[in-house]
């Protein structure tokens, strides 16, 4: 399936989907490096998923992968502008087909970031943050998507602290589900993610 939005993307289609997994990869990555997730979470469930991963505009500046915006210094006010594309970019998906109540956003790291910017200004069905922090100034409102935050508690570069100061907001502003694991890990996925995320989209969806 084509779609004509603000971001290359690498995808598994299918003609009969039913639900969408959007994937925002982290900083010096690229589109394909959380496909394997996606692949299992769509093997792993009983629901036929299309599963998008958005690619980052900007070139990395070790010239090997992507980021959404700069980070040493971090220029926030990139960060701003990327996230109104994005938003233009998950708009442009055929939500008739696939409404976005039926859609995942899946971010790491950085694209953690993207993921809870973006995706509390929208009607998810579920926005799952690994090893993700919050943009400054950023606060989610009571109509903020069920949320899944994951983090590692050695994580040695983006502390722990951030996915709770996440969490603690989440919590004092919205009424729906939102829940923090915490795993014996770094910078990186929890390997029960996909259960754990499975477990939760049989409720939400």
């Amino acid at each position: 399936m084509k779609y004509d939005i603000n971001h290359e993307f690498v995808s598994i289609t299918s003609q009969t989907a039913t639900h969408r997994i959007i994937l925002i990869h982290g900083w010096g990555a690229d589109a394909d490096d959380l496909i394997p997730l996606g692949r299992e979470i769509k093997a792993n469930s009983k629901i036929d998923f299309e599963v998008i991963a958005l690619r980052a505009p900007g070139l990395h500046p070790s010239g090997a992968g992507r980021q959404w915006y700069g980070l040493y210094p971090h220029d926030w006010n990139a960060a701003e502008e990327e996230v109104n594309r994005l938003l233009l970019s998950i708009k442009k998906f055929d939500i008739n087909l696939i409404p976005l109540k039926k859609t995942i956003l899946l971010g790491f790291s950085q694209g953690a970031a993207m993921a809870i910017e973006t995706g509390c200004k929208l009607d998810l069905g579920l926005i799952v943050c690994c090893s993700g922090y919050p943009h400054p100034n950023w606060l989610p409102d009571k109509n903020c998507p069920p949320m899944i935050i994951s983090h590692g508690l050695m994580d040695d570069i983006v502390p722990i602290e951030a996915s709770r100061s996440i969490y603690a907001k989440v919590n004092s502003k919205s009424s729906n589900f939102c829940e923090l694991i915490e795993f014996n890990g770094y910078h990186q996925i929890d390997l029960n993610l996909i259960d754990i995320i499975n477990s939760k989209i049989k409720d939400i969806f």
